[in-house]
């Protein structure tokens, strides 16, 4: 009986910093089931992305239980249009198969008092500063980031250095 070996699952970490990134977000914690099948469907999809039938180096990764992010190398082929869609549809797919939303921009992720991870809608930010809720040390996720480079740096940052700064 032959069993057949499954490559390790890529991580956003194994990737160079100069990797681009696209980070989804969700509003709600993910729970270990829905990360474990969001990692296999990524391992499925980045095996098959490829731009202009060049194979992409790509990975995607669940960070934090609430972002959904998706990592390529494009040192090794640029993602071109084309496969910028397809790794879109794969996001549209997760949001209608887990029934989540990963494309709302209206979403702000945030760290609060209790180190627990919470989120509030963008309308809704200047509120909680005025009730002293959020203030400008309240760390927030930038999901802005550009480059695995970028996800290290500022991805968790005082609110005060994230582009929200404008609320305070």
């Amino acid at each position: 009986m032959t069993t057949e070996a499954h490559a390790p699952i890529r991580t956003v970490d194994s990737m160079p910093v100069h990797a681009r990134v696209w980070a989804y977000k969700t509003a709600r914690d993910l729970s270990q089931a829905e990360q474990k099948l969001i990692r296999e469907r990524g391992a499925a999809f980045t095996d098959s992305w490829a731009a202009h039938g060049a194979p992409l180096d790509a990975c995607v990764d669940v960070l934090y239980n609430r972002f959904v992010v998706i990592a390529v190398d494009e040192e090794q082929a640029n993602a071109s249009g084309c496969s910028i869609d397809k790794s879109v549809g794969f996001i549209k797919q997760l949001e209608h198969d887990l029934n989540l939303m990963l494309t709302d921009r209206m979403v702000v992720v945030f760290e609060g008092s209790d180190g627990k991870v919470h989120s509030c809608r963008l309308q809704e930010l200047p509120e909680l500063i005025k009730e002293g809720a959020i203030t400008s040390d309240t760390v927030v996720f930038d999901d802005l980031v550009g480059t695995v480079s970028d996800l290290n740096e500022r991805f968790r940052v005082p609110l005060r250095s994230s582009w929200m700064q404008r609320f305070l």
